[in-house]
């Protein structure tokens, strides 16, 4: 089994999908099933634009077709009347040693997808059941501000094939943790950069795309607002899912963001001698590449300095939501409070954000003080809004 990725003459309708993913069996024949179900997951849908999930579906299908191959088992024996369906015996092959060892969480990931194929199977025709029955899980409530608006019920439907998997706990800062981290970068636009993410919860790639023309004179700004709403989009940057949203940005960041293009990025534009359309820079004047993929390791030095072990990107937009969430609950505007984070970060569903519900009461006693002085006025404004 070999897994290619397609050029500019693989078309649909017309329009060239560069990269995407074709599974090839070892006599040299597409493995047709595969490509419908990806045509109609990744581009029909309409859903999955990312091609970065393009590779990840792929490879989950990849490994899931090549061990059929590999071991000889037709993918359309669904094992329904055996001791264990094909599901269930690739989830075990995943978690042995020769099939890597994986964590539940991973191999989780590989059967939601392949729950996907067989339903389309079965519309399409192929197969006449799912190799997997739905049972009813009941799962862990959040406790205290948040419990009522948990729209789960604690009850959820799962495939039975699926593995229990550990309550992941997000991390997060503490106030004090996240100003010891800002302390501890001494480069001011890497400074800049995780202020932005600490205050907005932009992503990485969202934060190396962000546009030159999204900063503004706040002198220019005439409502008298702690915060100033910017509406990005696609069209200008990197955006998950390439769905715009707002992000509230803190007047005192905006002025230090505007200072910022004045001074320092204007000097490091200078010395590449091109005119650049994304606000951050690097020390020779060029963008950031591979997505920011440079942060990482500029948060992990900082997290170091700090005493502050294993701190990523991805954990100061944890800390935004989370301690935005505490900053509206105290302002008693718990739901608003949800809706308002899910906008913010660009969430397709609120569920995603009640994960924040789980860990919020296990984190009270750390978050008794706000993230900075902004998020409080940012919250009372909402709320009254």
């Amino acid at each position: 089994m070999d897994l290619s990725f397609s050029t500019d003459k693989f078309k649909l309708n017309g329009h060239s999908y560069t990269g995407f993913p074709i599974l090839v069996s070892k006599e040299g024949k597409v493995v047709e099933e595969a490509l419908d179900f990806c045509i109609d997951h990744l581009i029909k849908r309409g859903r999955v634009q990312s091609k970065k999930s393009w590779v990840t579906y792929a490879k989950a299908l990849y490994q899931f077709f090549g061990w059929c191959e590999v071991n000889d088992i037709n993918w359309r024996d669904v094992g329904n009347d055996r001791e264990a369906t094909i599901l269930a015996e690739f989830r075990d092959w995943n978690l042995s040693s020769e099939g890597g060892s994986l964590s539940a969480a991973t191999v989780n990931a590989r059967l939601r997808l392949l729950c996907a194929f067989y339903r389309y199977a079965v519309n399409s025709g192929w197969v006449k059941t799912v190799p997997y029955a739905m049972e009813t899980i009941t799962l862990r409530q959040p406790k205290g501000f948040f419990a009522h608006v948990d729209a789960s019920g604690g009850i959820r439907s799962t495939a039975d094939v699926m593995l229990k998997t550990p309550r992941t706990i997000i991390r997060v800062l503490s106030k004090h943790q996240a100003m010891d981290l800002l302390a501890a970068i001494t480069n001011p636009t890497h400074k800049l950069i995780v202020r932005l993410a600490l205050t907005t919860g932009l992503r990485r790639e969202e934060l190396a795309s962000f546009p030159l023309k999204y900063v503004i004179n706040p002198a220019m700004y005439t409502q008298h607002r702690s915060f100033i709403r910017i509406n990005i989009t696609p069209r200008d940057m990197t955006i998950k899912f390439n769905q715009p949203r707002g992000i509230d940005v803190p007047r005192t960041v905006m002025d230090t963001l505007w200072q910022y293009v004045l001074e320092r990025r204007h000097q490091h534009e200078s010395i590449s001698g091109q005119g650049q359309s994304v606000l951050f820079l690097t020390e020779s004047g060029q963008p950031f590449a591979n997505d920011g993929a440079a942060f990482l390791d500029l948060v992990k030095k900082a997290g170091r300095a700090a005493g502050i072990p294993n701190v990523n990107v991805h954990m100061l937009r944890h800390t935004y939501a989370t301690h935005t969430l505490y900053a509206m609950m105290k302002s008693k505007a718990q739901t608003h409070a949800l809706l308002y984070v899910r906008d913010r970060l660009g969430h397709a569903s609120v569920s995603t954000t009640e994960k924040y519900l789980h860990c919020l009461s296990e984190l009270e006693d750390a978050l008794m003080n706000d993230l900075q002085s902004e998020i409080d006025l940012i919250s009372e404004e909402i709320t009254c809004a």
